[in-house]
């Protein structure tokens, strides 16, 4: 006997094939589908306030379940868990997740569906609770204040000392990050922090002579 053999041998010897029942395979199921509603009721009330997609809602339970199914089907045999194994290697996702959030959502149904698949079913449920909690309340956790971008459309020439004075006034601590003039127009995107009191700065900047356009800018790309 070779040791290839030998190999082979102690190898499948020391896996021992799961017995799935039908009963099992249908509680975890059915507590798969539970808690993926579950994270579908976080994500509704995360995402009312920007934007909720019902196909993303559809896809956190399919997920799960496809993943719990998964599991599952690799108990039962070692033969079909290599199979498997190969057939997904050439399976590739080329969405783009915009939202890091979203890839939470997404990583959460996974892992949600690999542990009701194993049958440990309370530790699905302690993860579903305490993300839910953090991700519930995430909003009302405060944070650093964000640098914000300025951008200004005017005419050439501008009132630099004037500019300067005003950026001065209402924050911490501004730069240019870009500057493109040509013979007849400029503009400006500058870098804002500790901005104070930003309707009146804009007022301030729109009365500056030859001034056209002035937008504020925060992280989440809203325009003001």
């Amino acid at each position: 006997m070779t040791f290839e053999n030998i190999f082979k041998k102690g190898f499948l010897s020391s896996y021992v094939n799961n017995d799935i029942t039908f009963r099992f395979s249908v509680i975890a199921l059915v507590t798969c589908l539970i808690i993926s509603i579950a994270i579908c009721v976080v994500y509704y009330l995360k995402a009312r306030k920007y934007f909720f997609s019902k196909d993303f809602a559809l896809s956190i339970v399919a997920l799960s379940l496809i993943t719990a199914a998964v599991i599952l089907t690799i108990q039962s045999s070692i033969v079909v868990s290599l199979g498997m194994v190969g057939a997904l290697s050439i399976v590739r996702f080329r969405t783009a997740i915009k939202n890091p959030l979203d890839l939470v959502f997404l990583f959460w149904s996974i892992t949600v569906g690999i542990i009701c698949g194993a049958g440990i079913f309370y530790i699905a449920i302690s993860l579903t609770i305490m993300l839910g909690i953090i991700v519930l309340i995430s909003d009302d956790v405060p944070g650093l204040p964000r640098n914000k971008l300025l951008v200004i459309d005017m005419a050439y020439p501008y009132d630099t000392v004037k500019l300067k004075e005003i950026l001065d006034g209402h924050t911490k601590w501004w730069n240019i990050k870009t500057e493109s003039i040509s013979a007849s127009d400029v503009n400006l995107i500058i870098e804002l922090r500790g901005l104070k009191d930003q309707e009146k700065f804009i007022s301030e900047l729109r009365v500056l002579e030859n001034v056209r356009n002035v937008s504020v800018l925060v992280q989440e790309g809203s325009v003001d």
